[in-house]
Order: C-alpha cells, then sequence, then structure tokens
C-alpha cells in the first residue's frame, strides 16, 4: 500500500496481507431497439468498475491487544480517502482505489483474526504502470528495477524506448504506447512539450496518422519557445495558449503511433505518459 505520493504505507505491528483478489472491469452496454423490431442496435459499451478485495491477517499477543490491533486497522484504512495498491509479484502496475464499506474481522482464536476489505476504484477502472514514458526515456528498462515488470507489453524495439527526439518536417516519427488502453489526455496522464524549434512556419502542426488526432497552433513560433501540452491545458512560455490552438488534442492508440510534423524544419518533441491496463 502506498499514498498518493508513491511512499509506503506502515502497518501496525500484526497485520499481516494475505493476498489481493482484482476483479475484471464491468462494463455499461448501450443499446437501443427500435419500435416493432425483435433486433437489440448495439452501440457498443464503456468501461465501469472493477473491485478489489484485500485479504489479512490480524496477529496479536493477547485478547486485549487483538482490539487494539483491531481498532488500529479501522484507523489505517480510514486515515488516507485514497491509496494505491502494488501486488508484490506483478511489480510496475498500481491500482488507485478507496476503502468505503464497512467489515468485521473474522475471530478465529483469541489472538487471531482475519478480515476481507473491499475496495473499489474511485476514478479509472485501469490498473496504470508507476513509471512513466520519460523514466524509460531517461533510463531505460532495468529488469532489477521496481517500476517494470512481466506482462506490461514492454518490447526490445530499440525504437520503442525513444520519447524524446529531434523531428524534421514531413518525416513519420512513432510513439509506443505498451498498455493495451488507449490514451485521451482528458482522462489519463499525457504530457507533451515541443521546443528548439528551427524555421518555423503557419500553422504548427503534430498530426497523429494511426488514429487522426492531432493539434495545430496559430501564429509564428520563435525557436525559444516552448509549447506543453499537460492533459486539456495548453500554454507557450507557461501563459495560456488553448486559443491559439484548433482547441484538437493527441490522443494515443494501444501500440505504435505514426506521427508527423509540419510547420517547422525540426523541433524537439518530447511524450511523457503512463501506460494503462484492462
Amino acid at each position: 500500500m502506498y499514498d498518493l505520493n508513491m511512499n509506503e504505507i506502515e502497518f501496525p505491528e500484526g497485520f499481516i496481507p494475505l493476498d489481493i483478489f482484482i476483479s475484471s472491469i464491468d462494463k455499461d452496454r448501450i443499446t437501443d431497439k427500435v419500435e416493432g423490431g425483435n433486433r437489440k442496435l448495439n452501440y457498443g459499451s464503456t468501461y465501469n468498475e472493477r473491485d478489489i478485495q484485500l485479504s489479512i491477517l490480524l496477529k496479536s499477543h493477547d485478547t486485549q491487544d487483538y482490539r487494539l490491533l483491531r481498532d488500529a486497522t479501522y484507523a489505517l484504512f480510514n486515515k488516507y480517502d485514497s491509496f494505491y495498491l502494488v501486488e508484490e509479484y506483478q511489480r510496475g502496475k498500481r491500482y488507485l482505489v478507496s476503502a468505503d464499506e464497512k467489515y468485521i474481522p473474522e475471530r478465529m482464536t483469541r489472538r487471531h483474526a482475519t478480515a476481507t476489505i473491499n475496495c473499489f476504484m474511485s476514478e479509472l477502472p485501469f490498473a496504470e504502470s508507476i513509471g512513466t514514458s520519460a523514466d524509460i526515456d531517461r533510463g531505460g528498462i532495468n529488469s532489477d528495477d521496481a517500476l517494470w515488470g512481466y506482462g506490461m507489453g514492454l518490447i526490445t524495439d530499440e525504437d520503442s524506448l525513444i520519447y524524446s527526439r529531434e523531428v524534421k518536417s514531413g518525416e513519420s516519427f512513432y510513439v509506443y504506447n505498451a498498455g493495451n488502453v488507449d490514451i485521451h489526455p482528458f482522462e489519463q496522464d499525457l504530457n507533451i512539450a515541443i521546443k528548439n524549434f528551427d524555421r518555423t512556419s503557419e500553422p504548427f502542426e503534430i498530426k497523429n496518422i494511426t488514429n487522426g488526432s492531432g493539434i495545430k497552433v496559430n501564429g509564428k513560433l520563435n525557436e525559444s519557445d516552448v509549447v506543453e501540452i499537460k492533459g486539456p491545458n495548453v500554454t507557450i512560455n507557461n501563459l495560456a495558449a488553448l486559443r491559439r490552438t484548433d482547441r484538437r488534442y493527441i490522443e494515443l492508440s494501444k501500440g505504435w503511433n505514426e506521427f508527423v510534423m509540419t510547420g517547422a524544419y525540426k523541433a524537439t518533441i518530447e511524450f511523457d505518459f503512463r501506460f494503462y491496463y484492462k
């Protein structure tokens, strides 16, 4: 268990985690029916909720100490409105959860009890990588690093480790999303920085050929300008600049994304985002 700053949460003495159970994600199916017809129209589905259960053992010295441990356990889960869970045997992924349901530990002996803590994912129903693409760009992937693990979609292709590069106008470049979930800047972490402009013209545009998303910046950009796209916020030199854009946003599909830049002979583009998992 970790707090929202990824500081490990200390357990009370005698509090022993046993296991974690993670459900699949519930879906809301959107359908309609034509009056007088028998067939339903299927408009697809949206992801809804995922449940997580924590199984714990409370091991005390005597029956009086048990009550102190029980109260300390209650206080632990009441202290944090939300917290991250990380599985010991699947490093690199974290789950943002809240524990809101009441529970009563089941006494096995005067000194021992077990409890099941029902958690729910209070924001997105997806697991997310602890590390970001910027961590990979700086240091690669180290098998001994707790940021990364098996089952995270990472590949050995050297190009998949590059998230900051100098790009020339009209030339394709590729960004790899190792997760199995598409990334939308309104819902997930997606930060893009563009700088070191050389010989710009109007408008400046980055387009994701893979999914058709992109952003266009109107008005001339100078060599020293820094354009930052952080989720739904767009700034130029730390000043709000959404009005200078076409009010579209870059999205990332799962896997490889092909991009093209125009409006500058060359520029440096940096992608910093997390990977998300169903």
